[in-house]
């Protein structure tokens, strides 16, 4: 009995950081299991290789919360943010170097055929209610004759694509797909481009 009073008498005379610690030896504390964080990156593109236009991607930007955590939309529209799976990159980023890798030259070309794309991403969203992913891109293609820059064509579009299941695997997939999309609506709009609009700048 007086054993045990002196260790209660220890206890509470004690700074409270002993106390948690001497607390967590004599009753334990729930620890949680350690979870790794997994990172993504986007599917590898179609090849494009361009023959009439050279084209430079410059670096999007973007006006999309999500960063580097996968970000889903559930029920009310509430904003689930994963801690445990994450891209390696933020949307803008991703989607810069997705493009870079898609369109390929041919081979040398003339400097009054150079085309800069830009743009900004406004949407990168894991919808779980209606098990969809979809990118919202803004871009613009500019031409470059005499080293003025002249605004060829604009488009805002939204891609979409469908998951079969719920988990970071299926949400990559769709969201490569969207991505993909992308690149075939960038590569018929640098096809429609005569020559003649580049340096006309229309």
């Amino acid at each position: 009995m007086r054993k045990r009073l002196a260790q209660l008498f220890c206890l509470l005379s004690a700074p409270a950081g002993m106390i948690v610690l001497f607390g967590g030896c004599l009753f334990g504390f729930s620890e949680k299991p350690y979870v790794a964080v997994k990172y993504y990156d986007l599917a590898n593109p179609p090849q494009i290789l361009l023959t009439g236009n050279q084209v430079n991607i410059l670096a999007f930007d973007s006006t999309e919360p999500a960063k580097y955590k996968m970000i889903y939309r559930g029920k009310n529209n509430e904003m689930i943010m994963d801690d445990y799976n994450k891209w390696i990159q933020p949307p803008c980023l991703l989607l810069t170097r997705y493009l870079q890798s898609a369109f390929k030259q041919s081979g040398p070309l003339p400097k009054d055929s150079v085309l800069l794309i830009s743009g900004n991403v406004f949407m990168f969203r894991i919808d779980l209610q209606t098990n969809t992913a979809s990118l919202g891109v803004n871009y613009v293609i500019k031409g470059t004759p005499d080293n003025i820059i002249r605004p060829i064509s604009r488009n805002s579009i939204v891609f979409s694509s469908k998951f079969e299941k719920q988990g970071p695997i299926y949400f990559v997939r769709a969201m490569s797909e969207c991505a993909g999309q992308l690149v075939s609506a960038l590569d018929k709009d640098i096809k429609s481009i005569k020559p003649n609009e580049i340096k006309a700048g229309n």
